[in-house]
């Protein structure tokens, strides 16, 4: 695992996942599924999703500027995050777009992560930390896959975020 100091960027799947996470990806594997076995955000039912992992799901948006498998910009927004992100963050990112929220260091990091996820049909885990507003640091374990369009293009991402050191 890359370790500074106040950062966490690990994408080494875990011989365990906490439990949620494990019921998110049963969840993602369990919605109909498309092309190449991916889902169509369609298919993701608020009512359908289990109860406990409701906080903690966000949905990310991809729109990209051109060929998604030629590398073309990626324009990612977040269409929604949970309670559990305001909670933990105290921000809400809901309809923010990441260009807006990041360095563009930061936003290249990303594109080229979902763009591996749209295209690779998989979900993907990584565990990291982010900055809450009072300049504290928070852990989390995050596990995201992939969602067609009504195209059949992938074009979504939902994940799931598990907060480590927040009280329930």
């Amino acid at each position: 695992m890359s370790h500074t100091p106040g950062t966490i960027n690990d994408r080494t799947w875990p011989a365990v996942l906490p439990l949620a996470l494990a019921d998110f990806i049963a969840y993602w594997r369990a919605l109909p599924s498309a092309a190449g076995g991916v889902p169509p955000k369609a298919a993701v039912d608020p009512l359908q999703i289990p109860h406990h992992l409701l906080p903690h799901i966000g949905l990310v948006e991809a729109q990209p500027a051109g060929d998604l498998a030629a590398g073309a910009k990626l324009n990612l927004r977040f269409r929604l995050l949970g309670t559990g992100h305001r909670r933990a963050t105290g921000r809400d990112y809901s309809g923010r777009r990441f260009d807006d929220l990041y360095t563009p260091e930061q936003v290249l990091a990303f594109e080229q992560e979902y763009r591996a996820i749209l295209l690779g049909g998989q979900p993907s885990f990584a565990r990291r930390s982010s900055l809450k507003q009072n300049r504290e640091f928070i852990i989390f374990q995050r596990v995201l896959a992939p969602l067609l369009d009504e195209c059949g293009q992938p074009r979504h991402v939902i994940g799931y975020w598990h907060w480590e050191n927040l009280e329930s």
